[in-house]
């Protein structure tokens, strides 16, 4: 391998370490940008561990795919450099670029979300108050019926006990 494929390979490491760094933040964003009672954000801790699985599967594809699956000391190295380059000089910059998309994406989309939801909770409500209401009046008779029929059956033991 000649020193040009390595520069090469070096650099490509250190942007798949900036893309990373990147992509963590993505995720910790839009997590928190969640409201605090939702689900996606009590399960944080998971989704950010299923990143970091993915995200090293995906190192070592581009690994597999840029050296044959050879891989030599630095190229760890070389993207943990990139994550601290990412949050040294490209953090800012691109955060508020994660943070324009996910206001353009992200919140609408939970909005739309909460509020289809909404919508059918209240839908179900109001079918539950209509059944509930043809049904009362048959509830009402069948428990003022067993009440007496089930009365009139002690009565009658206590009579059949008796003779």
């Amino acid at each position: 391998m000649i020193v040009s494929e390595q520069l090469y390979q070096l650099i490509v490491m250190v942007l798949s370490g900036i893309a990373v760094g990147f992509i963590i933040d993505s995720v910790r964003l839009v997590v928190f940008s969640t409201p605090k009672r939702s689900s996606l954000r009590k399960w944080m801790m998971i989704v950010e561990l299923i990143t970091w699985i993915l995200l090293g599967g995906a190192t070592y594809y581009l690994l597999f795919w840029l050296k044959d699956g050879a891989w030599r000391a630095y190229d760890p190295l070389a993207q943990i450099a990139g994550i601290f380059l990412y949050q040294s000089l490209f953090q800012n910059f691109l955060r508020f670029i994660a943070r324009i998309v996910v206001n353009i994406t992200w919140r609408p989309f939970w909005f739309i979300v909460r509020f289809i939801v909404a919508v059918i909770r209240q839908i179900l409500q109001l079918f539950i108050n209509i059944v509930m209401f043809v049904i009362r009046p048959f509830v009402k008779i069948y428990s003022y019926l067993s009440y007496t029929f089930f009365k009139k059956l002690r009565y009658l033991k206590y009579n059949r006990k008796q003779q």
